[in-house]
């Protein structure tokens, strides 16, 4: 989980929701989302090793905006993590 910071469960969630409602929320299978995947270099591998621990794992993006990013979270865990891809350049 080089690249994913741990965030507050329950304010990640009311940015999601703020996020899904103004329409800024990209969703897999697009492409405008492809294209900001690979634009932030979003390694999926390292999500989905990351699943292995949280079984019932969501992603969401948010394609712009003050909160823009890839975010990850359990409900069942009531854990989120956001993609952080300068985490692994400080180790």
């Amino acid at each position: 989980m080089a690249n994913f910071k741990e965030i507050n469960y329950h304010q990640s969630l009311e940015c999601l929701k703020q996020a899904d409602i103004s329409g800024i929320r990209l969703r897999l299978g697009e492409v405008s989302t492809s294209q900001w995947l690979q634009k932030e270099n979003i390694n999926l591998d390292e999500v989905k090793q990351i699943s292995k621990d949280y079984p019932d794992l969501k992603i969401f993006i948010i394609g712009e905006g003050e909160f823009e990013g890839f975010y990850i979270y359990s409900q069942k865990h009531e854990t989120c993590f956001k993609f952080e891809p300068e985490l692994s350049l400080l180790k």
